[in-house]
C-alpha cells in the first residue's frame, strides 16, 4: 500500500513539473528573443549574386531564425547597390531597372536598426566603419585660424576627426545610426547573432591573393568586439559561427597550367576561362597558408564565444558534409527533387549557393537558419521550430529555375564577350 502511494505521489509530482517545465521553456525562449539583434556580413545583410535588396533581406537567416522564435528585427531596407543577376539573365529586371539598382538606395528605413550587418564587413568595420565614416577613429590635422591678439590673425595646427564617406553598403544600411556595435550598445538586445567573421578570410578566395591576410588585425578587433558585446547588460544569449573553408566554394575551381607550371596552376574563378598570370590562381602553397589561417581564426571564435556563452555552429562541419553528401530536401510526402549540392543549383540538380558562387540562395538561407536553430536549442534549452527546408527549395525561384551562368558565358554571344573582357582586363 505504501509503495503504491509512493509511486502515485511520485507520479503527480512528475506531472506538475512537466507542467511547470513547459510554460518555463516558453518562458525562456520569449526572454531570449525579447529584442534579437544582429551584427554582420553579406550572409547576414542577404548579398544575392550580386545585390541586396528587399526580397533578398527578408530571407537571410537572422530573420528566419527570428521569426521561428516568434520575434523579428528591422532593418534598413535596400534596392541595390549592383544587379540581381538572377532577375536581368531572365530578363526581368530591364535597361532602366538595371540602372536604378545599381545606383542603389533604400526601399524604406528605420531610426535604428535591430539588424545591423552590412555587406563586406568584418569585426574592424562592426568596430569602427558607421554609416557616414569608414572609420570613426580616423584624425587629420587642420589649420585653425583664430586672432590670436586684436591685430594679429594667425592659426594653429588642430586634430579633427576625417570622416571619408564608407561603402553604399554601410551608408544605405546604417545610415546615421552609428557603427554595428554602438547600434547594438543602443538597443541593449536581449539575444546577438554575432558572426562577422568570414570576411577576414574569404578575402583570399575573391581576390585570389594572401594580401589581405591581417591575422593581428582579426585578433585584436574580435576580441574587443566580444568585449563590448559582454557589457551590454540586457544580453541573455547569442550565437555565432565558424567560418567554413573558402577554397572549397562554388566561386573557385581547379585550374591545371597546360605547361605544368606549379605557380599557374591551383583554384581559379569560375568565370575565367584561362590563367595569364600566378594572380589569378591560388596555388597549392596559398591553399595551406589559409588552410592555417582559417585554423586559428576558427579556434578564436569558438574561444570568444565560449567566453560569453554563446552557442556556436560549426560551419565548416556543415558545410564540408554538404559538399560531400549533399542535403536531403523532402516534402512531407516524402518525394524529393533530390540531394542539394555545395553549389549553385543546375537543371536537375539542387543547389545551396546564388550564382556568385559564394553567398546562399533563398534555400541555403533555410539550411543555414536551420544549423543555427539546432545549436541555440541545444545550447539554451528552447525550442525553436525549423524552417520547412522543402518549403524554401519549392519557393526559391533560382531552384525550380535553374540558371547554368558557366554555360551562359561560354555560349551566348555577350557572355563570351564578358569572359573576353575578363580575361584580358582582370
Amino acid at each position: 500500500m505504501r509503495k503504491k502511494y509512493v509511486s502515485a505521489l511520485i507520479g503527480v509530482l512528475t506531472a506538475v513539473g512537466m507542467l511547470a517545465i513547459a510554460p518555463l521553456q516558453a518562458e525562456t525562449l520569449s526572454n531570449l528573443f525579447r529584442k534579437p539583434g544582429a551584427i554582420g556580413d553579406s550572409l547576414s545583410q542577404g548579398f544575392f549574386g550580386a545585390t541586396v535588396e528587399k526580397k533578398t533581406q527578408d530571407w537571410a537567416y537572422p530573420v528566419l531564425v527570428s521569426k521561428q522564435a516568434g520575434s523579428n528585427l528591422s532593418y534598413n531596407k535596400l534596392k541595390g547597390p549592383y544587379i540581381n543577376l538572377e532577375d536581368t539573365l531572365n530578363g526581368d529586371c530591364g535597361v532602366f531597372c538595371i540602372a536604378a539598382t545599381i545606383i542603389g538606395g533604400n526601399d524604406s528605413t528605420v531610426s535604428t536598426p535591430t539588424h545591423a550587418g552590412i555587406t563586406g564587413a568584418d569585426y574592424t568595420n562592426a568596430l569602427y566603419t558607421s554609416g557616414k565614416c569608414q572609420d570613426i577613429r580616423a584624425k587629420k590635422w587642420v589649420k585653425e585660424w583664430y586672432w590670436k591678439k586684436w591685430y594679429w590673425y594667425t592659426y594653429r595646427w588642430v586634430e579633427v576627426a576625417d570622416c571619408q564617406e564608407p561603402d553604399k553598403y554601410h551608408r544605405f544600411g546604417l545610415r546615421d545610426s552609428g557603427t554595428q556595435i554602438q547600434i547594438m550598445e543602443k538597443i541593449q538586445p536581449s539575444f546577438i547573432f554575432g558572426a562577422v567573421g568570414a570576411n577576414h578570410v574569404l578575402c583570399t578566395a575573391l581576390g585570389t591573393s594572401l594580401d589581405c591576410l591581417d591575422e593581428a588585425r582579426f585578433n585584436a578587433d574580435i576580441r574587443e568586439a566580444f568585449h563590448r558585446l559582454g557589457n551590454i547588460a540586457s544580453v541573455r544569449g547569442g550565437v555565432v559561427f565558424t567560418v567554413p573553408n573558402v577554397t572549397a566554394i562554388a566561386y573557385l575551381e581547379k585550374y591545371t597550367d597546360p605547361s605544368g607550371r606549379a605557380n599557374y596552376s591551383g583554384l581559379k574563378a569560375f568565370y575565367r576561362s584561362s590563367v595569364s598570370s600566378p594572380a589569378h590562381v591560388l596555388d597549392a602553397s596559398e591553399v595551406a597558408t589559409i588552410t592555417g589561417y582559417l585554423t586559428r581564426l576558427n579556434n578564436l571564435i569558438r574561444e570568444q564565444a565560449a567566453a560569453k556563452g554563446y552557442a556556436v555552429m560549426d560551419a565548416k562541419v556543415v558545410f564540408d558534409d554538404i559538399a560531400e553528401n549533399g542535403r536531403a530536401i523532402q516534402s512531407a510526402s516524402g518525394w524529393s527533387p533530390g540531394n542539394a549540392q555545395a553549389m549553385w543549383p543546375l537543371p536537375g540538380k539542387p543547389g545551396i549557393f546564388g550564382l556568385d558562387g559564394v553567398h546562399p540562395n533563398k534555400y541555403g538561407h533555410a539550411v543555414m537558419a536551420n544549423e543555427l536553430i539546432k545549436v541555440i536549442n541545444a545550447k539554451y534549452g528552447v525550442s525553436i521550430p525549423a524552417v520547412s527546408e522543402y518549403a524554401a527549395w519549392y519557393y526559391d525561384s533560382l531552384n525550380r529555375h535553374p540558371i547554368d551562368l558557366k554555360k551562359w558565358l561560354s555560349d551566348s554571344i555577350l557572355g563570351q564577350v564578358i569572359t573576353f573582357l575578363i580575361n584580358i582586363f582582370m
